[in-house]
């Protein structure tokens, strides 16, 4: 069986879409992803959004927000 160009093409953005969500996966705190499934039952709530938005709050409440640095 022989696979179209388009089929390949397809199979290759799938395939790096997958890669880039794994690797993103894999890049989040353990207190990251607790806060992930919490914050994706909003209504709108992507993955893309509640990532940083789980890493900020992260750092909030672990006390090494920039914000409580003093110059």
């Amino acid at each position: 069986m022989v696979m179209s160009k388009k089929t390949i093409a397809a199979m290759l953005i799938c395939l790096v879409v997958t890669m880039a969500c794994v690797e993103r996966a894999e890049s989040l705190s353990d207190c990251a992803k607790q806060c992930m499934p919490v914050c994706l039952k909003e209504k709108g709530a992507t993955i893309a959004v509640c990532g940083p938005a789980c890493e900020k709050y992260c750092e909030q409440i672990s006390g090494n927000s920039k914000l409580n640095t003093k110059p």
